[in-house]
Formats: structure tokens, sequence, C-alpha cells
């Protein structure tokens, strides 16, 4: 009886670590691969064309399955535009889903980062070796649709590594360099608000 309760026990052990470990990986880091760096773009908070500071955050979004997704991504002029709207991209959530630039860990060299571990990506193989398609975004402050001045970069592909592996894939190593810039409310949003203004107006006409 005992022995069948230990065997239970690391059992349960075992399946908690394999779903922790349970798909393939990555890391948010453009700082061991030198760059591409992520500069501040015109109207943003900082001098065009140097590194965003450490008040800036990276994040992932990933294609909802593997492959070679790039194709059926959405042209984004804009360049702040949400990923999801691009295409079938889900935010990256979870341990090491995000890294900060420009910290002590990176000497704070302007746009780079370097995340704390690996960023395991949800329904991949955790023996690696399987393409996905990842859009890199920054932004300032606590999360990028809020964020007054953020940017994405284009989609590229990573090929992921095993969980476990201890030279997880860099993010640096296929992303492309992108740029900041500040966040112009959405066509419709901007519509709302003439349209709130004419009725104020049209109010204050009737009162006179």
């Amino acid at each position: 009886m005992k022995k069948a309760i230990v065997l239970a026990i690391i059992g349960i052990a075992a399946a908690a670590a394999t779903s922790s470990y349970g798909q393939g990986a990555i890391k948010l880091d453009n700082y061991d691969t030198y760059g591409p760096n992520v500069n501040y773009g015109a109207g943003s908070d900082g001098a065009v064309g140097t590194g965003v500071g450490s008040a800036y955050t990276m994040g992932v979004y990933y294609w909802n399955a593997s492959g070679d997704h790039t194709g059926g991504t959405i042209s984004d002029p804009t360049g702040v535009a949400d990923p999801t709207t691009l295409g079938s991209f889900l935010l990256g959530t979870g341990n090491n889903n995000t890294a900060q630039f420009a910290s002590a860990a990176v000497t704070h060299i302007g746009g780079q980062a370097l995340g704390n571990g690996a960023f395991a990506v949800p329904g991949s193989d955790p023996n690696g070796g399987q393409v996905w398609t990842l859009m890199i975004v920054a932004y300032e402050g606590a999360s990028y649709n809020a964020a007054l001045y953020r940017g994405h970069s284009a989609a590229f592909n990573l090929t992921l590594s095993a969980a476990s592996n201890p030279t997880t894939v860099l993010t640096g190593s296929a992303m492309p360099g992108f740029s900041v810039f500040q966040a112009v409310p959405e066509p419709t949003t901007m519509a709302l608000g003439g349209l709130g203004l004419a009725s104020l107006l049209l109010f204050r006409r009737k009162q006179a």
C-alpha cells in the first residue's frame, strides 16, 4: 500500500514536471546576439534612431499553430497595431514572456533586452525542432495595448529548441529590427470623439 502511494506521488510529480516543460522554447534576448536593436521612431519619446531605454518592455506574440505563417500576416503600415489584428497571433503569457530593455543585466544598452529564462511556446513539440512564426513587440508601461509608445517587428520564423536545452534559441537570431512610435487612436475612436464634440456643440447652441 505504501509503495503504491509513493509511486502515485512520483507519477504526479513527473506529470507536473512534464506540463511545466512540455513545449519547445525560445528566449527573449537580442543582447547576446548584439541586436538587432529596437529604436525610438519619429514622434516617440526618445532620440530617433537610438535604442529604447529601460522604461520599455519586450514581449512576444506567436501564431496559433506551428509552421511558416509569415505569408498570412497582414501588413501594418503604422507599425503599432495589435498583432492579434494582423493574423492568428496569440499573446505570449506565463514564465519569461517579457524582458526589460536596457536593464542592468545588459549593462544598460539601449534597444537590447535579455530575458531571465526560456519561454515555452504553448502547443509546440517539447523536443524542439518545429518552426513557429513570431512577432516581437516593445512598449512603454504595463501593457502593449495601453502604451502610448509602442511598436512591433515584422513576422519572422524561429526553429524552437527543446525546453530543457540550456542553449535556448534566442529571438535576436531571427527577429527584424524595428522602432516604436506614438500610438494613434483607432479611426473608430476618433470618429466617436468627433460625434461627441459635435453633440456638445449642438447642445450648447440650443442652450444659447
